[in-house]
């Protein structure tokens, strides 16, 4: 047997040697990917709202409610002492968002003298699909304490004005009370009960 020894040779084999090994290693299989770390804390489910935003949306509502409050006895200094001989009482907020937006116009919470507090939405059912609203508020003085009880825990499927032993006070966007006629229905909030 004889060897060969052409430097040529020698450098062409090597070249060629290398390029195949390096071919073939581009064929093996990348190692496994890992799978991503696990958050320390769930997510919350969707739709769900996070403690720290259910506490901002209260205060919201709760800040409305003073202001609101404070707004009826301007104009009708009498409603001061009703409400504090009442069983209770609701302030909604309903915006003037357009009407189609999921059958929810509006939020408020309801105050028993017990000292209960309750998260409220309110739907309007005396519009049409694509009507607009304008923005207003609305109190209710409750009279009869089962009444006000049952209201907080179920809502209501028809407009408070409508309810006996409720009075209800409306104002607008220029503070001007006037009676409330206009159709709605009250549901307790999920998410801040």
């Amino acid at each position: 047997m004889r060897w060969f020894h052409f430097s040529g040779f020698r450098r062409g084999w090597r070249a060629g040697g290398l390029a195949s090994v390096l071919l073939l290693s581009g064929c093996a299989s990348p190692p496994p990917p890992k799978p991503p770390p696990k958050p320390a804390v769930a997510p919350p489910a969707s739709g769900a709202l996070s403690e720290k935003a259910k506490q901002e949306q209260r205060q919201s509502i709760l800040k409305v409610r003073s202001g609101t409050l404070n707004q009826l006895y301007k104009l009708k200094p009498l409603t001061r002492a009703e409400i504090e001989q009442a069983a209770g009482y609701g302030v909604f907020e309903i915006n003037g968002l357009n009407a189609v937006l999921a059958g929810k116009h509006g939020r408020g919470v309801v105050q028993e003298r017990s000292g209960k507090t309750t998260y409220m939405q309110l739907a309007r059912t005396d519009i049409g699909p694509g009507a607009t609203l304008r923005p207003y508020w609305q109190v209710l003085v409750f009279r009869d304490a089962r009444q006000l009880s049952q209201f907080a825990s179920a809502g209501s499927p028809a407009d408070a004005a409508a309810m006996a032993n409720v009075t209800v006070y409306q104002m607008n966007e220029l503070g001007v009370s006037t009676p409330s006629n206009l159709g709605a229905r009250y549901f307790r909030d999920p998410d801040l009960n």
